[in-house]
């Protein structure tokens, strides 16, 4: 239905939605929303005909300005992709609670949706079960606001046309992969989201390394939660931001670099079954201001990497911060952080020569700080810390004599 005579009453409703909508969620997109008048009604749950989501799509990319499309029905059982959004003024597609559930049960291949239109903005929706991709963003500006996207192969695919664009207080549940992103992609925020129980990463942003060896970051994830993934977040030499966001029982890795530039900062990891985060062939990697607690196997482990640790906290790890093969005092900081209870020791150098400042290793059930030279058929890399004001105390030993670690194969380069 088109441009609607909505009269006194309809306009008094609609003020009321829009303050309710206000209340909910004063994101941008839920502001737009909120002006926006509704062009289509969505009031057919069948895949194809008047009144259908298809239908509405199809009318909104023909319109000459921009485009609102309010879904007013419980379940959409779509069969095949819904038409892209193509409108170059944007569309807007919202629902209400209980309403907006697009099931792509029986639609075997293809994104269920995808978005092609700049400065489009869904509110609202959920999708389940798409084979391939729930939702393609292959432009600009585009925002997503309380979307949620479950038992799906990929729940959103970032397109390098997706600049400026940001998913908030979304929920990604039970896919193989709830986000991943192709790598031109810049200025993407990820924003209050939840991410749990994804069979092989919440997040997963990987590459080959790039010839003009790029530190900007593509991507912040702020403020969300990863909860009980096979990996919360998997990067190679792709540069991501994550802050104050939490990781819980995850059963790999809370954090995964495979190469490039990272920062982690003031996020809370906890209960990791294995290494929490795990850095190797990192460039420019910071990992500053974290609370890693209960982590099962390893809080922090480096290899070969220019990793600056700075400030964290851990409590009751497994074992503590493994720096392996760090070429030399520039390579691997590991500053100013505090480290107690650990089941093992607090810092293990195994080869190479990190910079070890003012760190507090106390309480631990290993020992405070454990050398190992790197021994393989390859030759020997010896473990020489630069020592800087650090205190080992009271640990089941604070520094034992240096020992040998066998690596089978060759050394790293």
């Amino acid at each position: 239905m088109k441009h609607l005579n909505l009269g006194t009453f309809g306009v008094a409703s609609l003020l009321i939605l829009a303050a309710v909508l206000a209340g909910r969620n004063n994101s941008p997109a839920a502001a737009a929303l909120k002006l926006a008048g509704v062009d289509f009604v969505v009031s057919a749950a069948g895949d194809a005909g008047p009144g259908t989501l298809r239908d509405a799509i199809l009318a909104a990319d023909r319109l000459t300005n921009r485009a609102r499309i309010s879904i007013r029905v419980k379940r959409i059982a779509i069969e095949s992709a819904l038409p892209a959004l193509v409108n170059p003024h944007g569309v807007m597609i919202d629902a209400d609670a209980g309403y907006g559930l697009i099931d792509a049960s029986h639609q075997i291949k293809g994104a269920v949706l995808q978005i092609n239109s700049p400065s489009s903005a869904l509110h609202g929706i959920s999708i389940v079960n798409a084979h391939d991709f729930g939702i393609v963003m292959n432009a600009s500006a585009v925002e997503l606001d309380g979307v949620n996207i479950s038992n799906s192969k990929v729940g959103i695919f970032l397109g390098a046309a997706a600049k400026g664009s940001a998913i908030r207080t979304s929920v990604f549940e039970h896919d193989d992969t709830a986000i991943t992103a192709e790598g031109g992609v810049r200025d993407v925020s990820i924003l209050s989201s939840i991410f749990r129980n994804n069979n092989k990463a919440g997040f997963w942003f990987v590459g080959g390394i790039e010839k003009d060896g790029d530190t900007q970051e593509r991507i912040r994830i702020i403020d969300s939660v990863f909860e009980k993934n096979a990996s919360g977040v998997v990067l190679a030499n792709r540069p991501v931001l994550i802050q104050r966001c939490r990781f819980m029982a995850n059963a790999q890795s809370a954090v995964l670099v495979l190469g490039g530039a990272a920062r982690v900062e003031d996020s809370e990891i906890q209960g990791s079954v294995g290494t929490a985060i795990s850095v190797s062939t990192g460039r420019q990697v910071t990992l500053a201001r974290n609370t890693l607690t209960g982590n099962l196997v390893t809080a922090i482990m480096v290899r070969d990497s220019q990793v600056t640790i700075d400030h964290n906290t851990l409590t009751g790890n497994g074992a503590g911060i493994v720096s392996i093969a760090s070429s030399n005092a520039d390579g691997t900081v590991i500053r100013d952080n505090i480290i107690s209870k650990t089941v093992t020791d607090a810092i293990t150098v195994i080869g190479g020569s990190p910079r070890l400042q003012h760190n507090q290793a106390t309480d631990n059930h290993g020992a405070g700080l454990r050398t190992l030279n790197l021994v393989s058929e390859g030759g020997e890399i010896k473990a020489t810390p630069v020592l800087e004001a650090n205190v080992f105390k009271g640990n089941g030993t604070d520094q034992p004599p240096p020992a040998v670690y066998k690596l089978a194969g060759t050394l790293p380069r």
